[in-house]
């Protein structure tokens, strides 16, 4: 028995390479109806509360009741240290305080802390700066599809095949995003890059497998995208590796942000680029080769 995972695409129909893709794209569907997609304050807004200037750190729980006692609802505290200046960012969900709020929080969190009042700012993370995160989303993910699809049709000149590529490309995407909705992972500034750099990654593996079937020499088109895709896993895999240790070993939560759509989604690219894209492609370049009795 080969080991070789390319070996298993001489052996799969082209109509059932296209089971495990659909079913991937059913769960995280179900998943993202059920659960939704939790947004972070980039989007949401809230209330941030930065602290600088600390000369010890103090309990994390202390402080996050403290404030959830005093504005009534959820905060999240995190340590910080910004030019060797230790501190705390404390965001919280409440909108537009009222300037008596602001201003007997930041007395309270001052003597609590050990901090005079100048040591701490509330920042309102309101319509604003939600509105404008939005906006750039969505120009983002506008133009986005539009300028590949494009450079995907020069490139090939056909409807099929860049209809199977951006399908591919995109379903990775959703499938990206069911996964952040399973795990509660945030919608963020940081994860929005991190999904459009995801549509860069998987375009690339969808055109290997697209330039080996149609425009390769030697071979039936199953040889030549068995050839590809052991080309493709190697670079997935060693993609995967570098990021996930970029993961691992730093501690920015911007960096996590980013690289989590990018690691789940390299996980689901080898289903959709390599069952679903190689069962259209591969079904579409053997059915043009069948022949006609005349």
């Amino acid at each position: 028995m080969k080991l070789d995972p390319a070996y298993h695409l001489y052996r799969w129909s082209t109509r059932r390479m296209l089971i495990p893709p659909l079913v991937l794209a059913l769960f995280f569907l179900a998943c993202i109806l059920v659960r939704g997609v939790p947004l972070s304050r980039d989007f949401r807004g809230g209330t941030l509360i930065q602290v600088r200037g600390m000369e010890n750190y103090p309990q994390l729980a202390e402080v996050t009741g403290m404030v959830e006692n005093l504005l009534g609802g959820k905060a999240e505290v995190k340590l910080t240290s910004y030019g060797g200046l230790q501190g705390l960012d404390i965001e919280t969900d409440n909108l537009d305080l009222p300037q008596e709020v602001r201003e007997n929080l930041k007395l309270s969190l001052a003597r609590e802390l050990g901090v005079s009042e100048n040591q701490v700012t509330v920042y309102n993370m309101g319509s604003i700066l939600t509105s404008l995160s939005k906006r750039q989303a969505r120009n983002a993910l506008a133009v986005a599809p539009i300028l590949m699809a494009l450079v995907i049709f020069l490139n090939f000149r056909s409807l099929k095949t860049s209809g199977s590529i951006l399908a591919s490309v995109w379903l990775n995407v959703f499938d990206a995003l069911g996964c952040m909705s399973l795990v509660g992972v945030k919608l963020s500034i940081g994860s929005m890059a991190g999904l459009l750099m995801l549509l860069g990654y998987s375009d690339d593996t969808n055109n290997l497998l697209v330039t080996a079937v149609e425009k390769g020499v030697g071979g039936t088109p199953r040889e030549r995208a068995a050839a590809a895709m052991r080309t493709g896993l190697v670079v997935n895999g060693t993609t995967f590796l570098t990021l996930l240790f970029v993961n691992l070993l730093t501690t920015s939560t911007l960096v996590h942000e980013l690289t989590f759509p990018l690691l789940a989604g390299m996980v689901f690219d080898v289903v959709n680029t390599w069952f679903l894209n190689a069962s259209l492609t591969l079904g579409k370049r053997e059915r043009r080769e069948i022949p006609v009795a005349l």
